[in-house]
């Protein structure tokens, strides 16, 4: 799936490949208008309740090592095409997750989770890709 996909273009100790996401409590349209006066896109929000706003921005792209390529090639979870555009773009590394709550805790929203971790699936970015709302 996406999140081992990720471990292997990156790694999975905290030291050697970083984070995936760093999610953060933010005033939620604050933060996306101060972020796009500095050229950062936030994604279009996979929670957006009056009582809860999640949205990530667009990831970083890392360069991945032509070993973990290989490897992931080998094992067919990527395709010729992906590996040449990884070894070439790099891969979606870390996103910033835009995070507002209103009223306190009112539960985890699973759906909006998987969707996002869909979203951000490496082997569906483009370079040329806003997924701005």
């Amino acid at each position: 799936g996406t999140v081992g996909l990720w471990c292997g273009l990156h790694g999975e100790s905290f030291l050697g490949a970083g984070m995936h996401h760093l999610e953060c409590r933010f005033d939620h349209v604050l933060l996306r208008k101060q972020l796009s006066k500095i050229d950062i896109v936030t994604m279009k929000p996979f929670s957006d309740f009056p009582f809860l706003k999640q949205a990530f921005t667009e990831g970083e792209r890392w360069p991945v090592r032509r070993e973990r390529l290989e490897k992931l090639r080998g094992a067919r979870l990527i395709t010729d095409e992906q590996f040449q555009k990884f070894a070439t773009e790099g891969a979606i590394g870390s996103h910033l997750e835009n995070l507002q709550r209103k009223g306190g805790f009112k539960g985890f929203n699973q759906h909006a989770v998987s969707l996002i971790i869909s979203e951000t699936d490496p082997r569906k970015q483009r370079l040329d890709q806003h997924t701005a709302a």
